[in-house]
């Protein structure tokens, strides 16, 4: 689980987001990120039960640095948020894969495809051309729906691509230009001894469809570059 005193620290840190404060306090953020290296740890051991390759992740490489980039937010350096992607090839990649996101009043789990660029889109976008079917399928699933929603919330076009239809059957799904979902958690549900166990079982739901989109862009990719 993760520990109270990590979200005071990030409420903490939200109302001293300067780089004198966090070096004054650096003890307690080390302390803080040590609990959540932990709980992603747990939960990547959970996830290669069911995608077994996520098991040769360090947690570290699936924790994001809490420094922005300064060039851009000089005046506000820090995140107010842990965050870890996990995937099979670690965290800065345009891959698919599972996230937890502990932030003080928006936490949530999530995962898939976050704004992939160009090549990826039109690798996902030529799977679904070619079986999008497959892909409903596993959007529909009464477990996917009950945590994710009907509808794929994804950013989309207000069309559709260049040369598809505007007919197509599957019009609604190559609209989007972006294919994460995530399910809000409550502070206390973070905090809870089950916590670790929860997470593995949403990112067990999420699995079918981190798969299916991994295997898009492993097959059309490879294609349109050969």
């Amino acid at each position: 689980m993760i520990n109270s005193s990590v979200f005071r620290f990030l409420k903490q840190l939200k109302a001293n987001n300067e780089r004198l404060w966090f070096v004054r306090h650096r003890a307690e953020y080390n302390q803080a990120r040590t609990n959540v290296l932990g709980t992603v740890d747990q939960i990547i051991a959970g996830i290669a039960r069911f995608d077994p390759p996520i098991i040769e992740q360090a947690p570290e490489d699936c924790l994001f640095r809490i420094c922005r980039d300064f060039r851009f937010s000089p005046e506000t350096p820090y995140k107010n948020n842990f965050g870890a992607f996990i995937t099979d090839r670690g965290r800065n990649v345009d891959r698919a894969g599972y996230y937890l996101h502990v932030e003080p009043g928006a936490c949530f789990l999530g995962g898939g495809l976050y704004t992939p660029p160009a090549p990826k889109l039109k690798a996902v976008r030529q799977a679904i051309l070619q079986d999008g079917q497959s892909l409903r399928r596993i959007i529909s699933r009464w477990k996917f729906v009950k945590l994710f929603g009907k509808t794929l919330p994804g950013r989309r076009l207000k069309t559709g691509p260049r040369d598809i239809p505007r007919d197509h059957p599957d019009i609604d799904l190559l609209q989007l230009t972006s294919f994460a979902v995530d399910t809000g958690l409550k502070d206390a549900q973070v905090q809870k001894k089950n916590f670790v166990g929860y997470a593995i079982g949403v990112f067990e739901t999420l699995h079918e469809y981190v798969a299916w989109l991994n295997h898009a862009l492993d097959t059309y990719e490879t294609r349109q570059s050969a």
